[in-house]
């Protein structure tokens, strides 16, 4: 990376999905776009991490392949859930920063551009987009709420920081995240345990009409629980997993 004339050699864009195969034809446009119109950028790839979906869609992959679109397909065995989606994607990226997205078109590809700009002028490991704008449900803002309350007690995250499912992680990160998931269940608890060089964009979030959250308040509570497990007051055997050791995919 040529850090001295702000050129990126590489992005990797990793997009976790389960049953949103509707969704990523638009949202992979979206992004292909926003990157051609960086110069800084001199190539990228997107990362489509199929989580077990039963409408898998090997055909959209070939059709963004054949519009000149640099897109890989990592179709999991079964569904392992968002989090270990996004690390099967992290294994699979090559950049030199990856960014990560939801698939419901709430994260907006033209605020890559100042992601880019912000980790690179500041030396930093991690940018998490965090909404500026209120317009999402209670419950979503009270999940929000509550993991930023659990991630303040339990991972000491720097006190005025968010964490969110939208962020720029560089090379190095990647790097140190992928060799060390013994303990893995959740992304965010992963970058804390490695890097402290964090901070925060706030950006706009869009959810379509109609498109409602995937969590529900059950959903909620067993998220918090499983976060909270994973800090060191849990003994050691408790917080370990097999799991992302032993999630197996097919790459396209």
């Amino acid at each position: 990376m040529e850090y001295g004339s702000s050129i990126i050699l590489k992005i990797s864009v990793v997009i976790p999905s389960f049953n949103g195969w509707d969704r990523l034809d638009e949202l992979c446009n979206k992004i292909n776009i926003s990157l051609l119109s960086n110069s800084s950028i001199e190539d990228f790839e997107i990362i489509i991490v199929d989580d077990g979906s039963d409408n898998r869609s090997d055909t959209l992959i070939i059709k963004l392949r054949n519009m000149g679109i640099d897109v890989k397909g990592v179709f999991l065995n079964k569904n392992y859930g968002q989090q270990y989606a996004t690390l099967a994607g992290l294994r699979v990226a090559a950049g030199d920063y990856t960014i990560t997205v939801d698939d419901d078109l709430s994260h907006n590809p033209e605020d890559f551009t100042e992601l880019f700009s912000l980790v690179e002028k500041d030396k930093l490991d991690v940018i998490f987009g965090v909404p500026e704008n209120s317009r999402t449900g209670i419950l979503r803002r009270g999940g929000s709420g509550l993991r930023d309350i659990i991630f303040s007690i339990f991972f000491r995250i720097p006190k005025g920081l968010s964490v969110s499912s939208f962020r720029i992680l560089s090379r190095s990160l990647v790097d140190r995240i992928i060799c060390d998931i013994s303990e893995y269940r959740y992304l965010s608890v992963e970058i804390l345990k490695h890097t402290r060089a964090i901070a925060n964009l706030q950006v706009e979030y869009k959810r379509e009409s109609g498109n409602i959250s995937r969590y529900g308040f059950i959903k909620l509570v067993f998220l918090a629980f499983s976060l909270i497990r994973c800090s060191r007051f849990f003994p050691e055997r408790i917080r370990k997993l097999k799991t992302a050791s032993e999630m197996e995919w097919n790459l396209i």
